[in-house]
């Protein structure tokens, strides 16, 4: 199963499973001893849509489906045990409505975690590669470094990513050429995907190299930037 902890999740899945599904069974049982002494006509049963909605946070994606199971077997039971105040044939119509009802919601929710699921392997491969990219990768937003990969501070020659991440990169440009970086970033930022052939990035002890940019609009923290390919210079 892929690491889903790089994803917008509302809790770390892993790490709170035990915890979540002691909220389940807790929410469960609660809810279970409150139907039985209710009146079958008080419709108790339809809170066992929070602890299924919990299921959401578990790193098991067949938990919604399985815990249903559990949800229609206590209201089977509770519909014997609960003080009858309506008929048997109406309370056994309206507990057969829910258990369908809690069917769809727990198809529903495995469909979503799967997706979250697959989203995560698409991130990881993608991760990879760009983790051993030949190219280098800068993620530039709102003017300043946001990421990088270990090609990309090779390129600009810092031993560790932290000397660059926040900094804008027009520093990193020598200033002949930062008027068409500009210029560049700009149009990609709206969505146009730029190339710059031949410009000098200023490295950490001050020389300088010859490099070929790709520039590009991509999504980042809920936002936009650019990603920003380098390559070596063709030689002319």
């Amino acid at each position: 199963m892929a690491d889903t902890g790089s994803l917008t999740w509302p809790v770390q899945r892993r790490d709170d499973f035990f915890r979540i599904i002691v909220y389940i069974a807790l929410a469960t049982a609660l809810i279970f001893v409150i139907d039985i002494i209710t009146p079958l006509g008080v419709m108790i049963w339809i809170l066992y849509l929070i602890p299924l909605f919990l299921t959401v946070y578990l790193s098991w994606k067949y938990a919604p489906i399985v815990l249903t199971g559990v949800f229609i077997v206590l209201m089977a039971v509770s519909l014997f045990l609960s003080p009858r105040d309506i008929s048997m044939e109406y309370a056994l119509l309206n507990r057969a409505f829910f258990a369908l009802v809690l069917v769809i919601a727990s198809v529903f929710i495995e469909e979503y975690v799967s997706n979250v699921e697959v989203l995560a392997l698409d991130e990881a491969r993608y991760r990879n590669l760009i983790e051993k990219s030949p190219e280098g990768i800068i993620v530039y937003s709102e003017g300043k470094i946001a990421y990088g990969n270990p090609a990309g501070f090779r390129y600009l020659g810092a031993d560790i990513w932290t000397k660059l991440t926040g900094r804008t990169m027009i520093d990193l440009i020598d200033p002949g050429s930062q008027a068409i970086f500009r210029e560049r970033v700009t149009q990609a930022e709206l969505g146009a995907r730029m190339n710059i052939d031949n410009i000098q990035l200023i490295r950490q002890d001050g020389s300088k190299v010859a490099v070929e940019l790709s520039l590009s609009p991509v999504i980042w923290d809920k936002g936009t930037a650019v990603q920003v390919a380098i390559r070596n210079a063709r030689s002319t």
